[in-house]
């Protein structure tokens, strides 16, 4: 197969819609609870006023531009348009102007409060920028309701190649930028620096005496943690789910033992992206979640195990 031809096969497969609006809803559903947990603490006003205005950040980004439209309080209407739209877009309603300005308006947020703009954000950004252009609104949205000829039961699979890609290049250089920073991550025991991350007075909830004498424990921690990131091209492959099967009991363990918002969440909802070929055959015995179309006849669908010919199976629609 010549390389045109490869691409262009590959771009024009198709996927179950279900699992790019499961991907929409949990990313969605994470940003919207962290916002809320800003909102539960008291602190809307503090993070997104400027210094001059009564808040605590002196040095805004220098893209922040929603107080220079909209004054002092632009910050705040930044991240009330975030919440709301990260509501619409789980629930499914107007949902792709919702994705497409929450997106905007939560990247004023970080401008706004640079110190607190994570990592997790801008992924997660991305991440909804790519579901903007993808089909993960036709499925699994309340919006349907009103337009059920929008409805699409397969959808085109690139942007599920794009957000694995995404995948790699997060864990990757998370990889790399550990040994980079501090080659004592695959340390002697007495250098496990696992340790002092998971007993971290500000972020963990382990008592570091309580496990001082754990050292080979958080040893292997360490060695499994940089091993993981470092074979994460894996999930580009029909091994990716075994991969993740893997990768989700470190995020398990960070989100048990350590509070760092919805950094672990946030991660652990875009491994549908390697666990749908378990997970469909389960949504599946649910009536109102199952697909009501079958695929276009001689359509590639994606399986999880490559490319197939749709089969030509008779339609699961209820009744």
């Amino acid at each position: 197969m010549n390389p045109w031809t490869w691409w262009v096969t590959r771009t024009e497969r198709l996927m179950d819609a279900r699992v790019l609006a499961l991907v929409r809803i949990l990313i969605c559903t994470c940003l919207a609870l962290d916002l809320l947990r800003v909102l539960q603490i008291g602190m809307v006003d503090p993070f997104y006023t400027l210094y001059e205005h009564g808040g605590i950040n002196a040095h805004p980004d220098g893209a922040a531009r929603v107080v220079d439209w909209f004054g002092p309080q632009g910050g705040v209407y930044a991240y009330w348009t975030s919440l709301v739209c990260f509501l619409l877009a789980a629930f499914g309603i107007l949902t792709r102007p919702a994705m497409l300005l929450g997106v905007l308006a939560y990247a004023q947020v970080g401008h706004i409060y640079s110190p607190g703009d994570r990592g997790i954000d801008r992924i997660t950004r991305t991440v909804l920028l790519v579901l903007v252009f993808s089909g993960a609104h036709k499925r699994l949205a309340l919006g349907l309701k009103a337009l059920p000829g929008m409805r699409r039961d397969w959808i085109s699979a690139w942007p599920m190649d794009l957000l694995k890609w995404l995948m790699v290049m997060v864990y990757l250089s998370a990889g790399i930028a550990k040994l980079m920073q501090n080659p004592n991550w695959l340390g002697m025991p007495d250098t496990a620096i696992v340790y002092r991350i998971m007993t971290d007075p500000m972020a963990a909830h382990i008592d570091p005496q309580s496990v001082e004498g754990l050292w080979p424990l958080f040893t292997f921690f360490g060695w499994a943690t940089i091993v993981v990131e470092l074979s994460a091209p894996i999930l580009l492959t029909r091994w990716g789910r075994y991969w993740s099967l893997l990768a989700l009991p470190m995020h398990v363990g960070i989100a048990t033992t350590m509070e760092l918002g919805m950094f672990s969440y946030a991660m652990m909802s875009m491994h549908l992206l390697l666990l749908y070929p378990w997970l469909l055959p389960l949504l599946d015995r649910i009536p109102w979640l199952r697909n009501a179309q079958d695929p276009p006849a001689g359509a590639m669908i994606e399986r999880g195990r490559g490319p197939e010919p749709a089969s030509p199976a008779p339609s699961t629609a209820p009744g």
